[in-house]
This record gives C-alpha cells, sequence and structure tokens, in this order.
C-alpha cells in the first residue's frame, strides 16, 4: 500500500509524523511519500518539498497535485485543509479510488490565521476559514484525532465519517531518562517553545529568576530550547544561567529534555489555548520529569493523573507557582516521587506504542 502525507502546517520531519505515523506504517509494509511546502531539515529520503511563500493558495493544490502524480497513493494523510483540497485534486486528475484522510492536530482558523487583523476583518476570516474546513471535510474517508476537543466540530457535523482518536503520546523507547538530580543544589528549569508572552515565556523567565533571588545558594540554570531569535533577558541574579538552545532535531530534543529538573509551560488562557492539548507535555512525562503548566481543560481531559507528577495553574499567579518550584526544591522525596510517578505513567498509560496499531488498522482495515 502506498501511503502519501500531504502537510501544509507541518515540516516533513514533525515527531508525529515522520517518527510515529509513516514509522509505524512504513514497518508494516506500506510505501511512505512526505510532500510538504516546509524545509526538510533532516534530508529525509522519499520527501518532496518546495517553497509556498508567495503562491496563491490554487496554485499551492496544483503544485502538491502535480507531485502526487507519478507516486499514485492509495492513501492521502492531509494536516489542513488545504492539503484535503490538493489531495482531491490529484484525485478528480487520476479518476481513481483513493482514499483522503484528515489528521486533526490544529485548530483552523487559529490565532495566527487571525493575527494582526480588526475585529471585523478577524470574524469574516474566521467565518471563511470555517467554511473552508467544512467544505474540505466533504470529500474525506475518514478522520485521525489528535484530541477530544478539536474533534468535536467535525463529529457534530459530520457524524457518519470513519475516524479515530490517536493522541500525541511520546514512544517512551525514544525519550532518554536521566538519573533524578539534587535539586537543593543546582535545579535546572526547561522552557521548550516561541519566546512570546503569549506562549508563556515572560511568565517562565520572571519564575526562574524569582526563584533564584529567594534560593541564593542554589545555581539555577533556564535552559531555553527554541527556533526564535535570541533576546534581551533583562537584568539577572548571580546565581543563575540561561542555556539559549536553538531548534533541535527530534531525535536530539529527546535526549536533551531529561537533562533538566522541572518543565514548564505558562502559556496565557484564553478559548484557543485552553481547548488544546500540549504535544510535550507527553515527552516531560516521558523524560521522568515534573510539569508546571497553565490550567488548560485540554490537559484536565486528558490527563486525569496530571497532580501524581505536576501541577495545572493560573500563569499570571507567580505566588502559587514560585510556592510550587519551592515545594520541589525544600522536599527532595516529594520531588523524587514526582520524577517516578511521571515515567511509569507514561510507560503503563501514556505510550504510543500502546495505540499505534490504531493506526494501522485504521489504514489498512477500511
Amino acid at each position: 500500500m502506498k501511503i502519501a502525507f500531504v502537510l501544509i502546517n507541518h515540516p516533513p520531519a514533525d515527531e508525529r509524523i515522520w517518527f510515529q505515523e509513516a514509522e509505524i506504517l512504513r514497518n508494516s509494509g506500506c510505501e511512505i511519500t512526505i510532500v510538504s511546502t516546509q524545509e526538510d531539515t533532516l534530508l529525509l529520503p522519499c520527501v518532496y518539498c518546495f517553497d509556498s511563500v508567495g503562491i496563491s493558495k490554487r496554485e499551492v493544490i496544483r503544485k502538491i497535485a502535480s507531485v502526487l502524480l507519478p507516486v499514485i497513493p492509495d492513501v492521502i494523510i492531509c494536516d489542513n485543509p488545504i492539503a484535503v483540497l490538493a489531495a482531491r485534486h490529484y484525485k478528480k486528475q487520476v479518476r481513481q479510488a483513493v482514499r483522503i484522510i484528515y489528521d486533526v492536530t490544529e485548530w483552523y482558523p487559529a490565532y495566527n490565521n487571525l493575527r494582526g487583523l480588526s475585529f471585523m476583518r478577524q470574524v469574516i476570516k474566521s467565518f471563511l476559514l470555517t467554511a473552508l474546513s467544512f467544505y474540505s471535510a466533504l470529500f474525506l474517508s475518514g478522520f485521525i484525532f489528535g484530541e477530544y476537543y478539536k474533534a468535536l466540530p467535525f463529529r457534530i457535523f459530520f457524524p457518519w465519517k470513519k475516524h479515530i482518536y490517536l493522541p500525541y503520546y511520546a514512544d517512551v523507547d525514544k525519550v532518554k531518562v536521566y538519573p533524578v538530580n539534587d535539586i537543593s543544589k543546582k535545579c535546572i528549569l526547561l522552557y521548550a517553545g516561541n519566546l512570546t508572552a503569549r506562549k508563556g515565556f515572560d511568565a517562565v523567565l520572571n519564575v526562574a529568576k524569582t526563584s533564584a533571588g529567594l534560593f541564593p545558594d542554589i545555581s539555577f540554570v533556564l535552559r531555553i530550547l527554541s527556533g526564535s531569535p535570541r533576546h534581551d533577558f533583562g537584568e539577572l541574579p548571580a546565581n543563575i544561567v540561561i542555556q539559549f538552545i536553538p531548534y533541535l532535531p527530534f531525535p536530539a530534543f529527546c535526549e536533551e529534555i531529561g537533562k533538566a529538573d522541572i518543565c514548564f509551560d505558562l502559556r496565557k488562557i484564553n478559548m484557543e489555548s485552553t481547548h488544546c492539548l500540549p504535544i510535550k507535555i507527553f515527552y516531560y512525562m516521558a523524560a521522568g520529569r515534573p510539569v508546571i503548566y497553565s490550567d488548560l481543560k485540554a490537559i484536565r481531559r486528558e490527563i486525569p493523573e496530571i497532580n501524581k507528577f505536576g501541577h495545572l495553574v493560573d500563569p499570571e499567579n507567580r505566588g502559587e507557582i514560585i510556592s510550587l518550584v519551592s515545594r520541589y526544591i525544600k522536599d527532595g522525596d516529594y520531588y523524587r516521587n514526582s520524577c517516578v510517578a511521571a515515567r511509569r505513567l507514561a510507560e503503563e498509560k501514556y505510550d504510543w506504542r500502546k495505540i499505534n496499531h490504531r493506526l494501522i488498522t485504521f489504514i489498512k482495515g477500511n
């Protein structure tokens, strides 16, 4: 069976696509091809990329369809409504049975689609993009849903379409586990993501500085994994060092995160973010590290055991967050138990290997 991934929002080396879905399907005997409008940083095999900047959506659709013509896929897995329309355009050209699947992992439209527009233009564009999303769904053979809330609109309006739930669990074997450190001597805090206030970086930086001020005898490190341009971090306490690590390929990311002691994501809570399940939380869990995250509805629903290895907080309540960091530092047993519980949960319940058979059955069995 030939399977093509058509990607608009994701690079070919995306952890869910290349290192999970494509890998398990390839291991089951499928031929995999990836077409993406983003750069292939790892020079992967059977990957075709092109730059879509400055190209109309209509031309992007035609370009993708032309790349698919010599591939002749049996199944096309798409990450975006434009990708779905490109797959449909290809299907009309070849006039043969091709199944089109939409792997829903992001809101469409999302904040990034509406950023910088006036309120009225946001309303109009949101309506048009939502209509486009539902229109493209008419041509689908089925859905792959990464989480509950993003599935709801399609489950409501297209209940007859076949679907599976395939959460963002980490493959625990890919994530390196390190010994639990004594953080009463040195404490490494981790933030991975864009360096914006909306994503919570300013809040994490503030927590790191305040924690260092409260514990002057402890050496602190704020480790930042980000593809964003480095910026001024302001005045720092003498006992804290900031380590800025640019974009890491997925295998290096899996090896790096376990070197930290506490992992943070303090993104601002809004209608979009609270209904989005952050993928990295499963990798921090697999690394055996406690987390302090914004109190998102999606996390509470998908990970009901979150309090066994971490905390959900109001990202604006700095006092609460500092007190949680202080507890981890002062209570070594509590910190170690949180680390052990995180890894155990990942191994026993939130492991990609426990659910990847669903994808094979869905693709091959329909």
